[in-house]
């Protein structure tokens, strides 16, 4: 009996013991955090839309970690809208960690809430495209699971610009290639890599290798890209040498390295590569003269839009062909000068309906060069 006694007092001694460690231990309370939060991130000074792009990330918001005091979940919200006081907002997305990435279809949501629109017939009251504006961001973070505590960052301000869409037949805006299959131009923004557009058609000369490469919208902005998938998607027919690198990304270039004209046709929904041609100078005044033969001299574009040779010349005629052994009228003296380009004064227009080029300097020869990057044909 007295075992008895002696276990029940234990017990209740165990208990009271507990209860009192209990009734000490530390209560956490999660305070406001008064310093609120900041983004971390750089911001693009104008974010361009469009409806091609609308998977693509348009930009990844950071921010710093919110400071409630004490070891706790906490939740972040990123809000955006059109009223910089936030009187009606979005929630974009929610997540416990320091970052969410917005895609480009996510603000073209806030710019038809700002009535945006990517037609270029459609424009404010004061004439101008409607379609630029600005989007607001904040971050909120909520300690715990009951949103008793929470704070803000201060209001973010983007600027978004829906590109404006150009009917078939039109001029349409440029493309940059871009990518380490150029090999003149790799990972970076270059004039050379411009594709120009005319009647809806755009074309670069470019210099290609083995290695992968995309178009992008506008010069510097990593997130205006047109992917092999978009082409694919819009049903267009792409050049065999030209594959999908299977990125998600990029086009892959698989055919033998040199210089080559992409043309894209968005009339005919085609890309197209030409492989760079010579061209070759034929007549009086040049060795092989007017015939196609081991002495004919050929021109070589060693750089894109650059052919040059060394060639012996007198005082007579010649011409430029595309072809080894196929007459045309193209390349000659009249040709070179409606495009606009400057011409060596020893060379000069024979007057003849085929507009071939006369040698009148003195006999020798020279280094003859076409640039038509420069838009200039120089002998030296």
């Amino acid at each position: 009996m007295k075992k008895l006694i002696l276990i029940f007092v234990a017990l209740i001694t165990l208990v009271s013991l507990n209860a009192c460690s209990d009734d000490n231990s530390p209560v956490f309370v999660a305070k406001p955090d008064v310093d609120g939060i900041a983004f971390t991130n750089s911001f693009s000074a104008n974010y361009l839309l469009s409806q091609a792009t609308k998977e693509n990330v348009a930009d990844r918001f950071i921010w710093e970690s919110a400071d409630f005091g004490v070891p706790t979940n906490i939740t972040y919200e990123l809000q955006g809208s059109i009223h910089e006081n936030f009187s009606v907002f979005k929630v974009v997305g929610s997540t416990s960690e320091n970052n969410l990435a917005v895609t480009v279809g996510k603000l073209l949501e806030f710019a038809r809430d700002l009535g945006l629109d990517d037609d270029p017939s459609t424009t404010n009251t004061d004439g101008s495209a409607n379609n630029s504006g600005q989007v607001f961001f904040r971050i909120k973070a909520t300690a715990g699971t009951t949103g008793a505590n929470e704070t803000f960052s201060t209001v973010q301000p983007i600027s978004i610009k829906w590109i404006e869409t150009v009917a078939a037949g039109n001029t349409c805006p440029s493309l940059f290639a871009v990518g380490a299959a150029l090999t003149d131009i790799g990972w970076n923004f270059k004039t050379t890599g411009e594709m120009k557009c005319d009647n809806n058609v755009l074309q670069a000369k470019v210099r290609l290798a083995a290695g992968n490469f995309r178009f992008f919208q506008e010069s510097g902005n990593w997130s205006s890209d047109f992917k092999y998938a978009y082409y694919k998607d819009q049903g267009y027919t792409i050049d065999a040498n030209l594959e999908d690198a299977l990125d998600n990304e990029n086009f892959k270039f698989v055919g033998t390295p040199g210089i080559y004209t992409i043309t894209i046709d968005n009339t005919k929904k085609t890309i197209v590569l030409t492989a760079s041609s010579s061209l070759w100078a034929v007549g009086g005044a040049v060795p092989g003269g007017w015939n196609f033969n081991a002495s004919t001299i050929e021109f070589v574009e060693a750089t894109p839009n650059i052919w040059s040779a060394t060639i012996a010349l007198s005082n007579e005629v010649f011409r430029f062909f595309h072809a080894f052994n196929t007459w045309d009228t193209k390349n000659n003296y009249t040709y070179y000068q409606d495009a606009g380009y400057t011409i060596n004064s020893n060379l000069v227009s024979d007057g003849s309906g085929d507009a071939n080029f006369r040698f009148t300097g003195t006999p020798g020869t020279y280094k003859l060069t076409i640039n038509g990057i420069a838009k200039t044909i120089t002998l030296e």
